[in-house]
């Protein structure tokens, strides 16, 4: 009887082993599903945009506005979105910035 009780208390790192490389497994087949076959433009000085065509999940433009007046950068961001739609952003007023840089994010 006393062999029994070792035995099952020498299973119990295994279980928790096991539960714990589960974990990791499913969170890398949840991240392989990000979107794809991305696109970004600037449609104008003052905008830029992205738009990802393939894969699963949401995309948002990132933009890099830079001050015509005092040369500060600055990032926003437009809103997260799903697949063949596209993320939209503009830096604020035309006059007075541009997009230096347009780039994207995935989730």
């Amino acid at each position: 009887m006393k062999m029994k009780k070792l035995a099952s208390l020498a299973m119990t790192p295994l279980v928790l082993t096991g539960i714990a490389v589960a974990v990791p497994i499913a969170g890398a087949t949840a991240a392989s599903a990000t979107p794809n076959q991305c696109q970004v433009g600037k449609p104008d000085d003052n905008t830029g945009l992205a738009i990802c065509h393939g894969g699963t999940g949401q995309v948002r433009v990132k933009v890099t506005c830079e001050d015509g007046v005092t040369g500060n950068h600055m990032t926003e961001y437009g809103p997260w979105v799903g697949i063949n739609k596209t993320s939209k952003m503009s830096c604020g007023a035309p006059q007075r910035y541009v997009v230096s840089l347009v780039d994207y994010q995935t989730r």
